[in-house]
């Protein structure tokens, strides 16, 4: 019998949902090994027809997940991958996604979990050979790509700088419509990097050995998704790719995308009501955040989904009340889902378990909520991050509070008397410096007590204050090198700031670190 996820849902708890910052940190919540129970414990969705999509979960998601192995079959021919095996149908699947970019290693832990946890449930194996459990990543091509290249760690004399070094500007297209690099844009790309030391590890070497590319407009998804899969067969990591433009087509897709237009009339505001709550629990004052509400205008329907033309920017897909959204764009533009759309449809449809990271698994509590309105079903999903730092050396240590740095600066721009050293203040041209201030200021404080609205008392401050002014520089003048440190200590810890944003940055791309450094990776989150 197909495995199919569990009624009860197990869920990251929000509360410990915090981003990993400290070198080796990993975050896998909840618990791994619940993780795991619900994994192996997955029990059979109601079998009866009563859904908003005409049958039964059970039978859709046996049809989905035909699909999405026909895919994954697909699209390893087309990446010289292992294929999975058909027995996968009958095995628990793990899934986890993100953009089709050159991610951080943080990204790739949620791989690393699904590869780990996929194996684990039914005791060992890989690859969809052995193993009781399979593991996919989806890759999301629809999305659009922020750098076609990475940043690079770069030390310019005694400080740290970020570089990014691509090898064209990012456009507004989606992945699905971009290509890899011409031969000489690689070339160009590759000699740049070179030129940086500090990028030069095993593993770069061999991911930029395999993105070498051998011929002309190769799909940009199908390019980087082949060297990666290569690289993680290297490193003992078994997990399928499949890209969103592949998935997000078939019957079962339509059904999904049609079932939205037909009940957009229930769906939209209740989209719309959990998504506020969720801006209310999280304190978000920004509509626009995490992602924006439906629109309902007269009789048009916003839909979560982008529509386009491969090759061409996105756009948010709009049709007619009781429209077929098919039938309402062009004959070659694709329909592909918006975030909540995503892994409303991968979880009810095909994961038994699904990976998110940080962002993912705190605004799909929108999508819990969603779906059991709508199916009485919350499929279970975990978190997975980590920080797996470059070794650049210690992070410089000068980083005082620089609030508090400026706060006493101000402080002692105004009360200079605070700051001189008691050796310089019983010096008499000092000290009736002192007490002149302290009579001004006596002066300035009786005045606004009795007489703050009369108009010769206010000419009469405006002077007080002119003189407590002159004062102030007259003793700053005797202790000159007051604000200088002070205006030292802020620029060190500006400067140290900036300097720990590019050293302990969790960004880079995985693959600047050593072989023997993402193996620790790997085995750390083993070891959880």
């Amino acid at each position: 019998m197909t495995q199919v996820l569990a009624r009860s849902s197990l869920r990251p708890t929000p509360q410990k949902i915090i981003v990993p910052r400290k070198h080796r940190q990993v975050l896998i919540e909840p618990p791994p090994a619940e993780l795991q129970a619900a994994l192996a414990s997955a029990s059979a969705l109601p079998a009866d027809g009563n859904t908003p999509f005409g049958r039964s979960l059970e039978q859709l998601r046996a049809q989905g997940r035909r699909h999405l192995l026909d895919q994954a079959t697909r699209w390893a021919e087309w990446i010289g991958a292992p294929a999975p095996s058909a027995a996968a149908l009958e095995r628990p699947w793990v899934i986890t996604g993100h953009q089709v970019e050159f991610y951080h290693a943080g990204v790739w832990a949620k791989v690393l979990a699904a590869d780990v946890l996929a194996k684990r449930v039914g005791g060992g194996g890989g690859g969809g050979g052995g193993g009781e459990g399979i593991a996919f990543d989806l890759l999301v091509d629809h999305d659009t790509v922020d750098h076609l290249g990475f940043d690079l760690p770069v030390q310019v004399g005694n400080s740290w700088q970020r570089k990014t070094v691509e090898w064209a500007p990012a456009s507004s297209v989606p992945a699905d419509g971009l290509f890899a690099p011409t031969r000489e844009q690689f070339e160009r790309w590759d000699a740049e990097i070179g030129r940086y030391p500090l990028a030069q590890t095993d593993s770069l070497a061999f991911f930029l050995s395999a993105l070498r590319p051998h011929g002309e407009n190769i799909p940009y998804t199908q390019w980087l998704s082949k060297a990666r899969a290569a690289f993680e067969r290297a490193m003992n990591v078994h997990v399928h790719h499949v890209p969103t433009s592949l998935l997000c087509s078939g019957e079962i897709w339509q059904m999904f995308v049609r079932a939205w237009a037909e009940h957009a009339e229930e769906w939209i505001p209740l989209y719309n009501k959990h998504l506020a709550a969720y801006r209310a629990r999280q304190g978000i004052k920004n509509p626009q955040h995490p992602m924006p509400d439906l629109a309902m205008t007269g009789d048009m329907r916003e839909l979560p989904f982008w529509t386009y033309v491969p090759g061409q920017p996105r756009e948010r897909l709009v049709v007619r009340k009781g429209a077929d959204p098919f039938g309402a764009i062009a004959a070659e533009a694709v329909i592909r889902p918006r975030a909540l759309a995503l892994t409303m449809f991968v979880r009810l449809f095909f994961a038994d378990m699904f990976i998110h990271g940080i962002g993912g698994a705190l605004y799909d509590q929108i999508t819990d909520e969603l779906l059991r309105d709508l199916v009485g079903v919350v499929p279970p999903y975990g978190c997975v991050s980590a920080a797996w730092l470059l070794p650049l050396g210690q992070p410089l240590e000068n980083t005082d509070d620089i609030a508090a740095l400026k706060w006493r600066r101000h402080h002692a721009a105004h009360n200079p008397q605070l700051a001189i050293d008691p050796f310089t203040a019983l010096k008499t041209d000092v000290a009736e410096l002192i007490r002149d201030r302290r009579v001004l200021v006596e002066q300035i404080g009786s005045s606004l007590a009795t007489a703050r609205n009369d108009s010769a008392a206010r000419r009469q401050r405006r002077e007080c204050f002119d003189q407590l002014h002159a004062l102030n520089a007259a003793l700053h003048a005797k202790a000159p090198r007051l604000l200088a440190n002070l205006d030292h200590q802020i620029a060190d810890a500006l400067r140290a700031r900036e300097e720990n944003k590019v050293l302990l940055w969790r960004e880079y791309f995985f693959g600047l670190h050593s072989m023997e450094s993402l193996q620790k990776l790997i085995a750390g989150v083993k070891s959880r």
